[in-house]
């Protein structure tokens, strides 16, 4: 079974979405007047995914029919969304690439602290450059929050239970 999908048009200048044109074909195949043809058509054959399920899963007839019936509907109306080269340089400035020692300096630890939490996998590696670690900055970020979050949780943990100790005597 295959699924077909129009892509959902974007405008440029605003950036919000509009629906997805509406095909009004006639019988001869032309585009009705005043309707705007897909941008493109994507197809998906979902065959492949189905067999993943058969592999870890004994399906009867019907519930083999009935998930090959929701994938086709699930992604007809998946959205699509395409990029151009210039949105990710934009990205890519947005975060930047840190070495282990900008990293630190960034979380205010030690360099060998932030290669203990980049190999223990608290901060996310980005990627291997040699032996050398590098990380974005917004897993940085990410971990000094939770960082901040469990700090301020043990520290009402510990005011509660001086609390309960001051006043249970």
């Amino acid at each position: 079974m295959i699924c077909r999908m129009t892509t959902k048009q974007i405008s440029s200048s605003s950036g919000k979405r509009r629906p997805p044109p509406v095909s009004n074909r006639t019988t001869s195949g032309r585009v009705g007047r005043g309707r705007v043809p897909p941008v493109f058509e994507l197809s998906f054959d979902v065959e492949p995914v189905v067999s993943i399920v058969r592999r870890h899963v004994r399906l009867s007839k019907a519930a083999d029919e009935a998930i090959t019936h929701e994938l086709i509907e699930l992604l007809g109306r998946a959205v699509v969304q395409l990029r151009t080269t210039d949105h990710q340089a934009t990205t890519d400035s947005d975060d930047p690439v840190l070495t282990t020692q900008q990293a630190a300096q960034e979380a205010n630890v030690s360099r060998p602290h932030m290669v203990k939490l980049i190999d223990s996998g608290e901060v996310q590696l980005h990627q291997m450059v040699g032996n050398q670690r590098r990380v974005l900055r917004s897993a940085v970020t990410r971990w000094k929050e939770s960082e901040r979050t469990r700090q301020a949780k043990a520290l009402k943990r510990l005011s509660s239970d001086l609390d309960e100790e001051i006043f249970a005597s």
